[in-house]
């Protein structure tokens, strides 16, 4: 065997580890490293059933759900919107629909991480679809 032979086998041996290794990242990543949109479903979520204007409407427990479907991939799969504003933050806009016993309503937010990597709100509403369809302002938008 060749000092070139022997290179070229190098080479495909190094190609193949760094696939691998490509691919172990994008398992790892995709299983263990929760996407930012479901961080804020779940952010979200949680203020909901905290808030009392919302569990009066739509009484408690609260479960949320991506889309008015009975497909199931459909409803854990949460439309989201991923934006950088004048400033370089990026935003996240989810849009999702939370049920309770006594309701329904359709939520839009949008969030962004500050200086300290904490979740805030540009803006949060509950659009109450029933009993009574009306929209509450939980966070309104700040200009």
């Amino acid at each position: 065997m060749g000092v070139v032979e022997g290179t070229s086998y190098s080479l495909v041996i190094l190609a193949a580890i760094g696939f691998g290794i490509a691919l172990l990242w994008t398992a790892v990543s995709s299983l263990l490293i929760q996407p930012k949109e479901y961080t804020c479903f779940n952010v979200t979520l949680d203020k909901l059933r905290d808030d009392p204007r919302v569990t009066v409407r739509l009484g408690t427990p609260i479960s949320g759900y991506g889309q008015e479907s009975r497909n199931r991939a459909a409803r854990q799969r949460i439309p989201h919107r991923a934006y950088n504003d004048d400033s370089g933050t990026e935003h996240f806009q989810v849009q999702f629909h939370a049920k309770g016993p006594t309701g329904a309503a359709l939520i839009s937010a949008d969030m962004y991480q500050d200086a300290a990597k904490q979740w805030q709100y540009a803006f949060l509403f509950v659009d109450v679809t029933n009993p009574t369809p009306q929209r509450l302002v939980l966070i309104g938008p700040q200009y």
